[in-house]
């Protein structure tokens, strides 16, 4: 069969021995400490994840075939569950995880390695030309008028919005 379950037995943050085992993969290899990080946070993720939707079910589960029993089967259970879909990367969290703290701490880029990358840079403050200021002579005769313009009565200024009537 194509999907078998891994059985390896994962060493999680919540055992002290297992804490220990991924602080020292830390120090020999920090790619795989990350990655199994992130495998196990995706992990934790996907159980919380199941747990509330398990509390969201309660009302409508059973009361005759409740015990302390089955609940502590259905949180193996989900624990399990979460494991092996972390183990694939069903949802993708622990790859998304690993990526942002990969990009964390690696070193940024220069600014020039940047403006390289992109290509033509864009002048922050291009040149502009002067606007040319109106003169003396410019103000008497109007600055934007050929001639200059006559002042309208009262009346013959509503004429347009009265229809014609004074």
């Amino acid at each position: 069969m194509s999907n078998s379950v891994d059985t390896s037995t994962s060493k999680s943050y919540m055992d002290f021995s297992g804490l220990g085992e991924l602080r020292g993969k830390a120090q020999q290899n920090q790619d795989k400490a990350l990655k199994e990080s992130a495998q196990q946070f995706e992990g934790l993720f996907i159980q919380m994840m199941m747990k509330s939707m398990r509390e969201a079910n309660a009302p409508m589960k059973d009361e005759d075939n409740q015990s302390q029993a089955m609940e502590t089967f259905e949180g193996m259970f989900d624990k399990e569950v979460s494991l092996q879909m972390s183990k694939r990367g069903a949802m993708g969290v622990g790859a998304f995880m690993e990526r942002a703290v990969k990009q964390q701490t690696s070193a940024p880029p220069s600014t020039e390695a940047l403006l390289k990358a992109r290509g033509k840079a864009i002048p922050l403050n291009p040149k502009q030309e002067a606007m040319p200021l109106p003169t003396a002579a410019d103000l008497a005769k109007g600055i934007l008028m050929d001639k200059p313009a006559r002042i309208k009565t009262l009346q013959e200024f509503k004429m347009p919005f009265s229809g014609g009537a004074k």
